[in-house]
């Protein structure tokens, strides 16, 4: 597996790897909540998010997780139809089971990651990168992490972001 990270104003050679979709989705769910920061400030919270958008097109990309201490105990709280199918996951969501029984295990790391990263540097990151499938294909992906609060000063952690992937076209041989 494959995998950078970095605070969400910096760019990286491996974003030349994905574009159109994948890239878009990242970025627009920072862009939507650094504009939430400046109309609202230290008050931006989960209560800020348009959580009901969540199953229209333009939020199928994204989630909530629930970051726990220990972070393999993290929990989807809320996900996208989009995100659902990319790492087949069931419609019915189920938040008491930690999401690193719920994921794919390729893409277990990118999240506990993207969650502890994000948690602990207080700042939206982004993780991109590649990973081997089990059908031995190569998956390229992108993801946001961004720290939010249920409240100002609360004790519960949460991560809103979003995530694309593709399976990448083999090479032609000359």
């Amino acid at each position: 597996m494959t995998m950078t990270a970095a605070p969400a104003a910096n760019g990286h050679d491996a974003a030349a790897k994905l574009g159109g979709r994948e890239r878009r989705e990242s970025e627009r769910a920072i862009a939507y909540w650094e504009k939430k920061v400046e109309q609202l400030g230290e008050n931006a919270t989960v209560a800020a998010l348009d959580l009901a958008e969540m199953q229209s097109p333009d939020w199928s990309h994204r989630f909530v997780i629930a970051v726990d201490p220990v972070v393999e105990n993290s929990a989807l709280l809320l996900y996208g139809s989009e995100f659902g199918r990319l790492l087949d996951l069931p419609v019915k969501r189920a938040p008491h089971v930690p999401m690193v029984r719920q994921l794919p295990k390729h893409y277990s790391e990118v999240f506990r990651r993207g969650c502890r990263d994000a948690d602990a540097g207080g700042a939206a990151v982004r993780i991109e990168g590649e990973v081997e499938r089990p059908d031995g294909r190569r998956e390229l992906y992108r993801a946001a992490f961004i720290p939010i609060g249920v409240k100002r000063n609360s004790i519960t952690h949460l991560a809103f972001g979003a995530f694309n992937s593709r399976i990448a076209e083999p090479a032609l041989a000359a």
